[in-house]
């Protein structure tokens, strides 16, 4: 028989004044906005955020319709290493 040893519980906090709806969602855009910003930054720190190397050679990662009559058999692969 296991015995079981709880560990020992924290002891209760209480809850700091509760913020406002209205500064909860102005706290909220702004750290959208922040985020926004931090993107921006870096997308124009690295030139086209929508290419990389050779990646428009890859094949798409969506299952082509009406692959070989289905979908499944194409979901399932197989062992063939296919990239150049």
């Amino acid at each position: 028989m296991s015995k079981i040893v709880p560990f020992p519980g924290r002891p209760k906090v209480p809850a700091a004044q509760p913020i406002p709806r209205e500064e909860f969602e102005r706290l909220a855009e702004l750290a959208l906005d922040i985020v926004d910003r931090i993107v921006s930054i870096l997308d124009s720190e690295d030139g086209d955020p929508d290419r990389e190397d050779g990646g428009d050679s890859e094949p798409s990662l969506g299952a082509p319709e009406n692959h070989h009559g289905s979908q499944v058999v194409w979901l399932r692969g197989n062992d063939r290493d296919l990239e150049a």
